[in-house]
Parts: C-alpha cells; sequence; structure tokens
C-alpha cells in the first residue's frame, strides 16, 4: 500500500483528468437513455452511470487526500469536498444549455449519492486494503 501513497501525485492527475472527462461527456448532446425493464418497471440505467462515475471522482479524491495510515481527515477536507459536489450539481445544471439534454434532478442525486459513498464508505474501503496489505 506504500506504493499507493507514493503515486500521490497520479492520484491528483486521475482526479482532474476524471472532472474533465466527466464534464466533456455531458457536454454531448442527444446521448439516448437506456432503460431496463424490472418488475415490469423501466429503470434508466444513466442513473446507475451518474451514481459510479462521481463515485470513482469521489473514490479518486479519497485516495489523493488520505494520509499515509490510510486515514481520510473529512472534517480537514469538508470544504474542498463540498466543492465536488458543486461541480455535480453545475454539471447537471449546464446541461440546460446543451441540445438534447435536460436537467435531471434525479441525475443530480445520484451524482451527489456516488460522491457521499465515496467520501463516506471509501476510507473504510481504502483502510481494509491497507490492513489487507500489510499483513501478506
Amino acid at each position: 500500500m506504500e506504493k499507493l501513497f507514493q503515486q500521490k501525485k497520479l492520484f491528483v492527475a486521475l482526479f482532474w483528468i476524471w472532472g474533465i472527462i466527466v464534464f466533456i461527456l455531458s457536454s454531448i448532446p442527444n446521448i439516448p437513455t437506456q432503460k431496463l425493464n424490472i418488475w415490469d418497471e423501466p429503470f434508466r440505467l444513466d442513473y446507475l452511470e451518474h451514481f459510479g462515475v462521481f463515485a470513482i471522482l469521489g473514490a479518486f479524491f479519497v485516495v489523493w487526500k488520505s494520509d499515509m495510515s490510510c486515514k481520510l481527515d473529512r472534517k480537514k477536507y469538508l470544504f474542498p469536498f463540498l466543492g465536488i459536489i458543486l461541480f455535480a450539481v453545475l454539471d447537471e445544471t449546464h446541461q440546460l444549455w446543451v441540445d438534447g439534454r435536460t436537467f435531471n434532478p434525479l441525475d443530480m442525486f445520484y451524482n451527489i449519492l456516488g460522491l457521499l459513498a465515496a467520501y463516506y464508505l471509501g476510507p473504510f474501503i481504502l483502510a481494509w486494503f491497507c490492513k489487507k496489505s500489510v499483513s501478506s
């Protein structure tokens, strides 16, 4: 796991590159929405995509900001994290001006939910990986 933390610059770069990719993809006009029928009810797969894309962004942030003991000081990084949530809100909002795209509050909800999952569960998963790598 020490190698992971020696690569902090990599996670900084991945965080920013992923954020740029998210913005670019959300700026593409006229993307069709995939639906899946679950118990005869349509479920939009893009909700899972929104959750996953922003969970990855949040995970990059967690690894980037975690210390060498695999801990994230959530109080210290709350304000920057709120900035990432603002990015998620603005990313959905800017689609009002993209042809064929719309503002969807549920998309924004899943963006934020993915970030929160990474921010609150990510440190536990990271600690588990750290503990596992130390014991092996």
